[in-house]
């Protein structure tokens, strides 16, 4: 079975992972390492957003999957988790409940399926975690709540008034980056500068981080679990 210290050390090495990559990519681009000319720089400045984009994305997956696991490895019966973890299984296990069928057979097969479901006590969590291909605020905060883990306020941390919000800047960080994955340029945009750069680093890095601690207090304090039971 998987520890709560198993997790925390596997989660901290992907962090250090996607945090060291866009480090790198930082350093290989905008430090004047390597000798690259102007239009080659711009083309790949450009692509240094989509990339990092990549990467938080790709975070996010990891995480939502990596904590998917452990719950499974707790051997938690069904009716125990708490109401948006049971929401979330049975919507990624019942298609139908997005799409009710309309075919009286296909009526019938899905209440059939409902039926054998909750015969059985012990359900694995699915790993699938929809991301929307979009990871901005609202998307964020809704993958939090299906965990049952805080969500994030919009003004947070060092993104407050007088600088810009949290919601501000990461959907700004995802319309950016949506520009350059749909084959737009930056034109309307800050151009992608060292300074640009690290500034959607630094939140993303801020965010891996912090997500860990959510994730860690979940597991400590259990808010996986139905409260009505406890």
């Amino acid at each position: 079975m998987k520890s709560r210290m198993d997790f925390e050390l596997e989660h901290n090495e992907i962090i250090s992972l996607y945090e060291s990559s866009a480090t790198q990519i930082e350093i290989a681009l905008f430090t004047k390492r390597y000798e690259l000319n102007e239009t080659h720089f711009g083309l790949l400045a450009i692509q240094s957003i989509a990339i990092l984009y990549s990467y938080w994305e790709g975070f996010i997956q990891r995480s939502f999957s990596l904590y998917i696991d452990y719950l499974n490895e707790q051997n938690i019966e069904f009716r125990s988790f708490s109401d948006s973890v049971r929401i979330q299984l049975m919507e990624n296990t019942f298609k139908q409940f997005r799409e009710y069928p309309q075919k009286s057979e296909k009526k019938t097969a899905f209440f059939q399926k409902l039926d054998s479901f909750y015969d059985s006590s012990q359900h694995e969590l699915t790993r699938l975690v929809s991301t929307e291909d979009n990871v901005g605020f609202k998307v964020l905060n809704k993958l939090l709540l299906q965990f049952s883990l805080e969500p994030f306020p919009k003004q947070w941390g060092r993104y407050k008034y007088p600088n810009s919000s949290l919601e501000e800047l990461l959907n700004t960080f995802l319309r950016y980056r949506n520009g350059v994955a749909h084959g737009g340029d930056t034109s309307s945009e800050e151009k992608v500068t060292q300074e640009v750069y690290s500034k959607y680093k630094i939140l993303i890095i801020d965010l891996m981080y912090e997500i860990h601690e959510k994730i860690m207090l979940g597991i400590h304090n259990k808010t996986y679990l139905n409260t009505a039971l406890t």
